[in-house]
């Protein structure tokens, strides 16, 4: 009798332990499939010339945002300035791409690139991607760095750019029609073509390279949020070298209607890592990739990181934060964690895992009726290295409770 209740006792435990297990599993977003784009592959642009260090101009790669349309199967994917940190004289451009998920398909993911589309200010003029072409020429527009990408109303749509920084707003025709008023702070007063330069030069304003990374609307389309990659000068330390050094990076919301601006903290685990996109689950909670700046093997830190902005202090009015710790008076975004790509439960780790994880977006609903989300990597245009585009289904658990983050705007085809 005593070996009887043993025995239903064990598999009881049993029971409950796979039940546990496989609820703990649950609550974690799952791997459906990753695709790519070869590393050499050609974009759809009419650029037949080389750039300056050789490479084919219409080379696709480089994606630093990816928004999806709300149409199909189809995304925006935003290249940056080109190959070689701005050395080359690379064209902006975005593209148009289908992503087909079919979690139980093999592949579960395939791609396809639809369209390239060039970018232009608002007198019609190219924007390279040159660091060294400061002010614009009658034929060229400034220098231009595109990182953030989201869709507005009636097919227009948002860009964020580092090298001002700057959000403007475009129209459906790829033409510049605005921009925000920024605060004054992020700008530096002395810009360089050399990055190194330009740090030194400035005391104030975002570090060289490391401005405004991404943006997110709210889901009702009115609010428009940006993330910078790093700290701003005046709120670091300078190391040995001259390199900004903090953990403290501002998180600004924008109203576009009013033009009112409110900035908040989010306070970095590591001084060595940098923040690459944010994206937004409801009107005060976001989805923010935060990681380090190793690839491969060597990477330690490349998570999907679910911060609140509701407890959070307001600090348009603080110029100068503390490069290590914030005062009682100032509570930084709450961060709990989401996704954590080098978690062994993906296989994700290894010498395929890319530095740069820069994309992230929600997809289309799967049938089970969990959303999609989708992380984009940046190759920095190298031909040895793919797009990467890592697809997860969102646990149904994660959607209680909340208002779920449409595509921005109407999007388009």
């Amino acid at each position: 009798m005593l070996r009887l209740r043993l025995i239903l006792v064990c598999g009881l435990a049993i029971l409950f332990c796979d039940c546990e297990s496989t609820r703990l599993h649950a609550e974690k977003p799952e791997l459906i499939g990753v695709a790519s784009f070869s590393g050499t592959m050609s974009d759809l642009s009419t650029f037949e010339d080389k750039l300056g260090n050789g490479e084919p101009h219409n080379r696709l790669g480089g994606f630093s945002a990816l928004e999806y349309t709300g149409k199909g199967n189809r995304y925006a994917a935003l290249s940056d300035r080109g190959p070689d940190d701005g050395a080359t004289g690379y064209q902006c451009r975005y593209h148009f791409i289908d992503i087909k998920i079919e979690p139980k398909s093999s592949p579960a993911v395939t791609t396809q690139l639809i369209s390239t589309e060039q970018l232009f200010d608002q007198r019609g003029r190219a924007y390279p991607g040159l660091s060294s072409q400061i002010e614009p020429s009658v034929t060229s527009a400034a220098r231009f760095d595109p990182e953030g990408f989201r869709f507005g109303q009636d097919g227009r749509f948002w860009i964020a750019e580092e090298y001002g920084p700057q959000i403007i707003e475009f129209g459906s025709d790829n033409q510049a029609i605005r921009s925000l008023k920024l605060p004054e702070l992020l700008r530096v007063q002395f810009p360089a073509g050399i990055k190194q330069i330009e740090n030194n030069l400035n005391e104030i304003g975002r570090a060289s390279n490391k401005g405004i990374e991404g943006l997110a609307f709210s889901p009702d389309g009115e609010i428009l949020f940006a993330i910078m990659q790093h700290v701003l000068l005046q709120d670091c330390e300078r190391d040995e070298a001259g390199k900004p050094r903090g953990l403290h990076c501002r998180l600004l919301r924008f109203d576009t209607r009013s033009g009112e601006v409110q900035e908040f903290v989010y306070r970095l685990n590591s001084t060595n890592h940098v923040l690459s996109e944010i994206l937004a689950v409801s009107n005060y909670e976001f989805l923010v990739i935060e990681r380090d700046t190793r690839s491969g093997a060597d990477a330690r830190f490349k998570k999907v990181v679910r911060i609140d902005i509701r407890a959070a202090t307001e600090i348009g009015s603080v110029r100068q934060l503390s490069p290590w710790s914030l005062p009682d008076s100032i509570k930084p975004v709450k961060k709990t964690a989401h996704l954590d790509l080098l978690d062994p439960t993906y296989h994700l780790s290894g010498e395929a895992m890319p530095e740069k994880l820069e994309g992230l977006t929600f997809g289309p609903a799967l049938k089970d009726g969990r959303r999609t989300l989708v992380i984009a990597s940046d190759n920095d245009f190298n031909a040895d290295s793919p797009s990467s585009l890592f697809v997860f289904a969102e646990p149904t658990d994660a959607d209680r409770g909340e208002r779920r983050s449409k595509p921005s705007g109407a999007g388009r085809d």
